[in-house]
């Protein structure tokens, strides 16, 4: 397992831990997210505390909408309980921000108890998503009738793409083959395609097996 990890995170010591458990670790800048898990899973780590401020800073959404764009699975990872700490903020808030990160962005949302908890969960990641790399996502027997639905339907089947980018897409270039012969620029044009989603896309397409 290999984590890049932004050298912000200093102050934390989970680099410590990380490197007790034998992970090989680089520390440098890291444009979006704190965690780079081996090249593929972005963490976004803050502790209720922060994530709080956040909200309230309006930080946050700025940051997810980053990870959405640029980062190929980006993960929201949440040390602590955010309903516990002593800051001025409406419980109802806090649960809209979660709401908003996991429904409108479609980034999970995890929660460690603690330094050593975060670590254990990164750790898992890394192992999940090198034990799964190479295995497809079921969507179940749903077949779509309608002409549009079978179309979304379709463009779903691309990485990254869930419901809202499938409709942006489909609004951007009209037909389902544009969107299959779209480059990565053409790709980009589109809210919440980044360049890591758009390189990803193609080379689905692309590539031989």
């Amino acid at each position: 397992m290999r984590i890049i990890v932004d050298y912000r995170e200093k102050a934390s010591g989970l680099i410590e831990l990380l490197r007790k458990a034998d992970i090989d670790v680089e520390v440098k800048t890291v444009k979006y997210g704190d965690y780079v898990i081996n090249d593929s899973v972005t963490v976004e780590r803050k502790t209720a505390r922060d994530f709080i401020v956040s909200i309230i800073d309006g930080r946050l959404f700025l940051q997810l909408s980053n990870l959405k764009k640029y980062c190929y699975a980006p993960i929201l990872l949440i040390e602590g309980n955010p309903y516990k700490e002593d800051l001025d903020m409406d419980p109802t808030a806090i649960r809209g921000a979660l709401i908003s990160a996991q429904v409108i962005w479609y980034i999970p949302a995890l929660y460690s108890r603690s330094k050593e908890d975060s670590v254990k969960i990164i750790q898992m990641i890394g192992r999940q998503a090198e034990a799964n790399k190479d295995v497809i996502p079921l969507r179940g027997a749903y077949r779509p009738k309608r002409l549009k639905s079978r179309q979304l339907f379709i463009l779903q089947g691309l990485p990254k793409v869930g419901p809202t980018i499938a409709k942006r897409l489909m609004g951007r270039f009209k037909t389902v083959r544009k969107v299959m012969n779209a480059d990565i620029e053409e790709l980009m044009q589109v809210e919440g395609i980044g360049a890591v989603s758009a390189q990803t896309i193609r080379n689905v397409l692309d590539k031989e097996i």
